[in-house]
């Protein structure tokens, strides 16, 4: 009965002062060239709480100091190609043993595990399985918040990345259409892991900068990614022009009474202008959001003679353009055919007639 008790106090003591333990996942996969982090916490009997330690990764399935990724205490015996690149996130002591590799390469990929060592010779443990590593290409993008452009207006446009790597910090750059070098600030804010790197860009542009690209983009040591923006430069009404297939000859088409005609009034603009085509104060077409507007006359008359004029209109500014219709009326037409009979008829009553009542009297003689 006492050795029956003795180890059911042995068993709860066990239990009470904790076991050899560690939460950490099965796979982890980072991006080329950014970190890598293995989240690790261990547990250990409660009786080595205060008790001096030191934590190793190993970058392998089994244990071999030939394979060191990290040593708390020393450098000495970790792998030349993870020197200055491996730490720990947290405190050992706080039985944090999180790892990360900064500017991890598809040569960091593979197993790693920890072990605990208590310093005495007996107390140590190694944390297995392994966690696997694994590398894949760098796609993360910066992000370029759109603002609106108008020309000749400063404007701010903004771009941001976003990262939970907090060793090597990137560069945000931008590149400019040539004749507008790059003025930017730049800022690194923190909220719980997530490190936020912004660059403001300022700038004035120019109707010629429309549909250019500004890029922002982001570099580490290794590697570099890029997000591009195509600039909506936003400017009044120019370039106005009024055509018709009747021919336009010094602002004016004439039409012969009875036909048709046609005009398009075109513009330029961003956004689509409003176009309107008015005669005499009236409206008599319109269209929204449309660089083009056609104008159809059919059967002119001469009540459709005079002053055309198109206005485009847009957030930004008007403009203007006329076209002079002049008909050419058929009754006009008549009245010179009929002249133009009266004066032969004319003609010929004047000279021939008296030629003919001469010749007749020197008969009679």
């Amino acid at each position: 009965m006492i050795g029956r008790s003795f180890f059911l106090l042995l068993l709860l003591q066990a239990v009470v002062s904790g076991q050899w333990t560690a939460d950490n996942p099965p796979h982890v996969t980072a991006q080329n060239g950014l970190c890598a982090r293995i989240p690790c916490h261990y547990s250990h009997p409660s009786t080595l709480n205060d008790k001096p330690r030191f934590g190793v990764w190993f970058n392998s399935e089994t244990l071999d100091f030939t394979s060191v990724a990290f040593f708390s205490e020393t450098h000495i015996r970790v792998l030349p190609k993870f020197l200055h690149r491996t730490r720990l996130s947290g405190v050992l002591r706080d039985n944090d043993c999180s790892l990360v590799i900064d500017n991890v390469t598809q040569e960091d990929a593979g197993p790693y595990f920890f072990r605990v060592d208590f310093l005495d010779g007996q107390n140590y443990y190694n944390y297995q399985p392994a966690t696997q590593l694994h590398v894949t290409d760098f796609t993360d993008k910066p992000t370029i918040f759109p603002a609106e452009m108008v020309a000749g207006r400063p404007v701010n446009v903004t771009c941001v990345f976003n990262t939970t790597c907090d060793g090597t910090a990137p560069t945000l750059t931008w590149v400019t259409p040539a004749d507008e070098p790059p003025s930017a600030s730049h800022s690194v804010t923190q909220q719980g892991d997530t490190l936020t790197y912004t660059s403001v860009l300022s700038l004035t542009p120019a109707l010629k900068h429309h549909g250019q690209n500004l890029t922002c983009k982001v570099t580490y040591p290794t590697v570099s990614s890029e997000q591009i923006l195509t600039m909506a430069v936003q400017y009044a009404p120019r370039n106005q022009s009024i055509t018709s297939p009747d021919n336009v000859n010094n602002s004016g088409v004439t039409v012969k009474e009875g036909n048709s005609v046609e005009f398009l009034c075109s513009v330029q603009s961003f956004p689509a202008s409003n176009l309107t085509w008015i005669h005499l104060g009236a409206t008599l077409n319109t269209t929204g959001s449309s660089n083009e507007l056609w104008l159809k006359i059919l059967q002119v008359t001469r009540q459709d003679a005079g002053d055309y004029e198109c206005v485009a209109e847009n957030e930004h500014g008007t403009g203007k353009g006329n076209v002079t219709l002049i008909v050419e009326l058929r009754g006009s037409e008549r009245s010179w055919k009929c002249i133009a009979a009266l004066i032969v008829l004319a003609v010929i009553f004047i000279c021939v007639v008296p030629v003919i009542v001469w010749a007749a009297c020197c008969r009679n003689e």
